[in-house]
Order: structure tokens, then sequence, then C-alpha cells
């Protein structure tokens, strides 16, 4: 995973805050259990990127043992199999 929990926290109170102090949302629940919520949102939406970047690997590792990892043709190749499978979970990733 790419953050910590510690920044992911951060975050997510920043996130928060910011829909709090602008009034975007109107809270039925307590606010550290909103700021808990997003959270979770954005720990399950980074392990999805890992599985994906995971299965993508594997992927290239079995299919392609001749591409070099890390070479830009494995890179071009890695992120082509990432949005394939990132497209066939109907996840839009950024």
């Amino acid at each position: 995973m790419r953050l910590t929990e510690e920044r992911i926290t951060v975050i997510a109170r920043e996130i928060c805050d910011r829909l709090l102090d602008e009034e975007i949302v109107d809270l039925e629940i307590a606010e550290n259990d909103f700021r808990h919520l997003i959270e979770n949102l954005i720990l399950r939406d980074l392990r999805i990127e890992d599985e994906i970047d995971e299965e993508a690997t594997a992927f290239l590792l079995r299919t392609k043992p001749h591409l070099e990892e890390g070479s830009t043709e494995w890179e071009v190749e890695l992120e082509r199999k990432k949005e394939d499978l990132a497209v066939a979970r109907g996840y839009v990733a950024y």
C-alpha cells in the first residue's frame, strides 16, 4: 500500500473537515463515524489498486517472461493490463 495508516487517517480527517466546513454534507451520524467511513473507503480503494497491480504483474510474469521487469516495454504492458483489469472490475483508476 502506498500510504501509511497514519497518512490515511490525516487525509480522511482533512476530507471530513472540508466537507463539513463547506457544508457539503449534513451528518446524521457522529463525526468520528463519518471520518472512519472515509478512512475505510480510502483503504478499500487502495487495496483494489494493490490487487490490480499484483494481478497485472503476475500476468506479465506468466505470459511475457521475456520482458525485463522495469523496462519501458514492461511498464507499458503493465499499465495496459492494469487498465484492462480495472475496467473488468468496474474500477475507475485516476
